[in-house]
C-alpha cells in the first residue's frame, strides 16, 4: 500500500501561509505537489487519502457518527449507568471555555475544514494537471467524487453550524471555500451555502453519469470496485435528496430519492445477523482499518473474558432505554434493529449496538469495519415525508416490514393518519434505523423539535445551532494534515 500524507502549514486568523508540499512516507522523501500529480497514480492516491482521513475519530470515525452528535440526543447510558443531569448539562455548554462540548465542536470544525482543503487542492490540480489522468473515464470519476465529497462535508457543517433552515434560511452560517488559497472567507448566509452545495452535487451528478457501480471486490479493477465505499453516482443523488429536503424543496427531494431506489441496485436489509452495519443497503460508507482496536473503548464485547461490557466509555443502553427506543414491548419485538443488539445478563440488563463492535471472531467476508453514512432506508423515509399522505404509509411500511415489524402493525391511511402522525412516525423510524449513525440529531433539528425522548433540558431549540469556534480559522491554503491514502 502506498501512503501519502498531505502536509500544509498551520494557519491563524491573521495570517495564512500557503504550502504545497505533499509528503510520500513510503519511502520517506519529500515530493512537491506538482510532481505528485504528474501521474495518474498521484491523483488516485490523493483521492483515496481523503477517504482515509474521513475515518479519523475526530469526524466520521466517531464524533460525526456514533459519538458527539449521538450524545447530544442522549442515546446512551454511558458505562452502563443511566444518563445523569451533570453530564447532560455539560454537553449542552457550547460557550464556557474548556468544556468538553466546546472543545469537541472546535475539533470537528478544524478537521472538517482540513479535509475540505485537501479536496480543494485535488480539484485545483485536476484543472491544471488533469491531462495526466490517462485512463478513460477516470478524469470525470475523480473530479465527480471530489465534488461530491466537498458537498458532503459542507452540508454536515451547515447542518451543525447553520440555522434551523425552515426558521431562518438567510441567517449567517459557515464559510464556503472552493479554492485552495489563503484568502479569508466570511461566513455566508445558509441559503447561499446550500446553493453552493447543490451546484457541486449537480456537477458531480453529471460527471458520474457513467459510473459502473460495481459493488463487488475486483482485484483487477481496484480503483473502480466496491463503489459503496466511494462517493458514487447514487450516493450523489441520495445526497441531493437529503439537501433538498433540508431546504424544504420536497418535490426535488422526492425526485432524487425515487431515482436512487429505482436505479441503485440495492434492496432494504431484512436480516442483519451478519450484516450488522447494513452494508447491503449502504449507498455510501467508509471502511475503518483496525476498527476493533481503534474503537475498543466505546464498542467492546468481552464475554470471553467474563467481563462483558466492562468500561466507563462504552456506548451502552439500559434495558428500559432499549425497549422504549425500539418498541420491543410492542410492535418491535421482532425488529432486527433491536434483536441484533448484544446484551449481558447482569442486573439491570445492558445492551450494545453491534454496528461498530468489529469482532474478528464473528467476521463475515464483506461485513466488517464498516461505517455507514448514507443508506437506502433514508430514501424511503424522504419519500414518506415528501409525498401525499396516502402514499406515505407505503414507504414507511416498506422499511418497517423489511426490519421485521409484522404487516399487522402497518400504518394505514385513514382519517387518523394526519401530518402530525406522519411526523411522529418518521421520528420513531429515524431514531431506530440510524442509531449510532448521527442522523437523528439532524432530523430533530430540521423539524425544530423543542424536546425528545430523555431530553434533559427545557428547550432543545436553543442548542441546535453550534457557535463558531473562538479561534475560527478559514482553512484553505494550509494546515497540518495527517492524511493517509491507499490505492488498494
Amino acid at each position: 500500500m502506498k501512503k501519502i500524507i498531505f502536509i500544509c502549514a498551520c494557519v491563524s486568523m491573521l495570517a495564512m501561509t500557503a504550502c504545497s508540499d505533499w509528503i510520500d512516507v513510503s519511502p520517506k522523501t519529500d515530493v512537491e505537489s506538482s510532481e505528485l500529480f504528474n501521474s495518474e497514480s498521484g491523483f488516485k492516491n490523493a483521492l483515496i487519502g481523503i477517504y482515509g482521513r474521513m475515518t479519523f475519530v475526530e469526524t466520521y470515525g466517531r464524533e460525526m457518527t456514533f459519538g458527539y452528535v449521538e450524545e447530544l440526543v442522549q442515546r446512551y447510558d454511558i458505562g452502563g449507568n443511566a444518563y445523569d443531569p451533570v453530564r447532560a448539562d455539560d454537553i449542552y455548554d457550547y460557550v464556557t471555555t474548556g468544556t468538553d462540548s466546546k472543545n469537541r465542536q472546535a475539533t470537528i470544525w478544524a478537521q472538517m475544514y482540513q479535509t475540505i482543503a485537501n479536496i480543494n487542492s485535488l480539484l485545483s490540480y485536476i484543472e491544471t494537471q488533469g491531462d495526466n489522468i490517462i485512463t478513460e473515464g477516470y478524469h470525470d470519476l475523480i473530479k465527480g467524487e471530489a465534488l461530491g465529497l466537498r458537498a458532503f462535508h459542507y452540508f454536515d457543517l451547515l447542518r451543525m453550524w447553520g440555522p434551523v433552515y425552515s426558521e431562518d434560511p438567510t441567517a449567517e452560517s459557515i464559510p464556503f471555500r472552493d479554492k485552495f488559497t489563503a484568502d479569508l472567507i466570511a461566513p455566508m448566509p445558509a441559503n447561499e451555502v446550500a446553493q453552493r452545495i447543490l451546484d457541486d452535487l449537480h456537477e458531480a451528478d453529471s460527471l458520474l453519469v457513467n459510473d459502473g457501480m460495481n459493488y463487488d471486490y475486483n482485484a483487477d479493477e481496484i480503483f473502480t470496485c466496491e463503489r459503496q465505499y466511494r462517493m458514487n453516482k447514487y450516493a450523489v443523488k441520495a445526497l441531493l435528496a437529503r439537501v433538498y429536503l433540508w431546504i424544504g424543496d420536497k418535490e426535488q427531494a422526492a425526485y432524487y430519492a425515487k431515482e436512487v431506489i429505482a436505479g441503485c441496485g440495492l434492496e432494504l436489509v431484512r436480516d442483519n445477523g451478519a450484516d450488522v452495519s447494513m452494508k447491503g443497503e449502504t449507498l455510501f460508507g467508509l471502511q475503518m482499518d483496525d476498527m476493533e482496536n481503534t474503537l475498543s473503548s466505546y464498542w467492546t464485547d468481552d464475554r470471553l473474558n467474563g467481563t462483558q461490557f466492562a468500561g466507563s466509555n462504552l456506548c451502552l443502553m439500559l434495558e428500559d432505554n432499549w425497549q422504549t427506543v425500539f418498541e420491543t414491548r410492542g410492535v418491535g419485538q421482532n425488529d432486527i434493529r433491536a434483536t441484533s443488539f448484544a446484551h449481558d445478563n447482569s442486573n439491570p440488563l445492558r445492551y450494545m449496538c453491534q454496528k461498530y463492535l468489529g469482532d474478528e471472531q464473528n467476521e463475515v467476508e464483506g461485513f466488517y469495519e464498516n461505517i455507514p453514512l448514507i443508506r437506502l432506508s433514508e430514501m424511503y423515509y424522504i419519500l414518506a415525508e415528501c409525498v401525499s399522505l396516502s402514499e406515505s404509509v407505503d414507504y414507511l411500511n416498506d422499511v418497517r416490514n423489511a426490519r421485521g415489524i409484522s404487516r399487522a402493525n402497518n400504518y394505514t391511511f385513514n382519517a387518523s393518519y394526519t401530518e402530525d402522525v406522519r411526523k411522529e412516525a418518521l421520528r420513531n423510524e429515524y431514531s431506530k434505523d440510524f442509531f449510532a449513525e448521527g442522523q437523528y440529531f439532524y432530523f430533530l433539528k430540521r423539524n425544530n423539535y423543542d424536546t425528545f425522548y430523555r431530553c434533559p433540558i427545557a428547550n432543545m431549540r436553543n442548542y441546535y445551532v453550534f457557535p463558531l469556534p473562538d479561534d475560527e480559522v478559514e482553512f484553505g491554503g494550509g494546515q497540518v494534515d495527517d492524511n493517509e491514502g491507499n490505492e488498494n
